[in-house]
């Protein structure tokens, strides 16, 4: 039975348990504000000793028990970008919660109102929200860890699920190009593109016609190329931002064949020859046979791709202009509003299945939906 007892204007329980080395230990907690609560939480704390859990491990820190479980279950397992995010989810946590959180401590209501907090986007400087998507994804990683815990006793239940994720418009809006500008910048860097006078070119136009990652498309090799099939085969990224080289792509989906444009085809033919000339005049050889290393023999990184992108936005008045990723977000859009079938859309883009696709796309098929309807409407009325 768990002893309870007053100090000061608060109350605190204590039990006495035998640990799995066969000693007497204690489990204190204080600073409840009725006896009626130090109780029951005295008494919960007894449950779950008499079904098996460590109670030296149920005050755990909610730092201490997210190190632990990217430990066991995550460490090394993943990109070194993955890595990265975890290393982030753990400062955001701790710079919320604190160190000396414990994990059992946090109620649904107080994730709800981090949730809030995260969203706003409040510990930035300046205040920015953040998209659903961005939410959304560090909910599911503390989701996970919160359900070991449950199988490890230390909670009950998990406080991150049926959490309300607040939408701001403006974070949560996919950017992308006008149908206009899309095809003036397409014409521009197809005509101009050039090895060594608009290398940039090349990239720009082939993440626009295919939709690939800026990883996917640095890490094509020659070989990934059939002209005669007119496909490009992703199987495999560079590793842009750690610059350790050839890496695994996102998924197991992301392993595709992407059908080609003629003019696509086009452009990677005379792309092929200026580069191989290039090699000859230099007397260099590119061992990895890559086919989007410049003349300087270097893969540019995103940063100064997207700066090549702003400067010719700015040439071709782009009012709205968009980063290298949002050219993936243009190729989807043209083609949805071009009635593409969603399934062959999904998996060009290398989604895990269709419902990613709707879900990420899904004002454009909202847009199209009332196409559709009045489409639909007016073909009835003329029977």
């Amino acid at each position: 039975m768990a002893s309870v007892t007053k100090r000061g204007d608060k109350w605190q329980y204590r039990v006495s348990y035998i640990d799995k080395d066969g000693k007497r230990k204690y489990v204190n907690k204080s600073g409840f504000r009725t006896k009626r609560l130090a109780e029951n939480a005295g008494r919960e704390v007894e449950i779950k000793y008499a079904h098996g859990a460590e109670l030296d491990k149920t005050n755990i820190t909610l730092m201490n028990y997210w190190d632990k479980w990217i430990s066991l279950y995550k460490a090394g397992k993943h990109t070194e970008i993955t890595e990265r995010r975890y290393k982030t989810i753990r400062g955001q946590l701790q710079s919320y919660f604190g160190i000396m959180r414990e994990l059992n401590s946090i109620s649904k209501s107080d994730w709800q109102e981090f949730i809030n907090y995260f969203c706003a986007g409040k510990d930035r400087e300046p205040v920015k929200p953040r998209s659903k998507d961005t939410v959304s994804k560090l909910n599911g990683y503390v989701r996970s860890m919160v359900n070991n815990a449950i199988d490890d006793q230390i909670v009950y239940s998990n406080f991150t699920n049926n959490v309300y994720i607040p939408e701001d418009e403006e974070a949560d809006k996919i950017k992308y190009l006008e149908l206009d500008d899309f095809k003036n910048l397409i014409q521009h860097t197809t005509e101009f593109a050039d090895y060594s006078e608009h290398f940039p070119y090349y990239l720009i136009a082939t993440g626009a016609l295919t939709g690939a990652r800026y990883s996917e498309i640095l890490g094509l090799t020659w070989s990934d190329i059939d002209f005669d099939n007119k496909q490009i085969n992703i199987n495999k990224t560079w590793d842009y931002r750690f610059r350790t080289g050839f890496a695994k792509t996102k998924n197991k989906a992301s392993v595709r064949t992407i059908d080609l444009s003629d003019n696509l085809l086009l452009l990677l033919r005379r792309l092929k020859k200026q580069q191989a000339e290039a090699y000859v005049y230099q007397g260099y050889r590119d061992t990895k046979k890559l086919v989007f290393r410049n003349i300087r023999h270097e893969l540019i990184s995103n940063g100064s791709i997207n700066s090549s992108l702003r400067i010719l936005e700015k040439e071709l008045d782009i009012k709205q202009p968009i980063t290298f990723h949002g050219l993936r977000h243009t190729h989807v859009s043209f083609l949805i509003y071009k009635g593409v079938n969603i399934n062959y859309i999904s998996r060009r883009l290398g989604h895990s299945n269709v419902t990613i696709t709707q879900t990420v796309y899904s004002h454009l098929f909202k847009t199209l939906e009332k196409e559709q309807a009045k489409a639909t409407t007016d073909a009835l009325s003329s029977l």
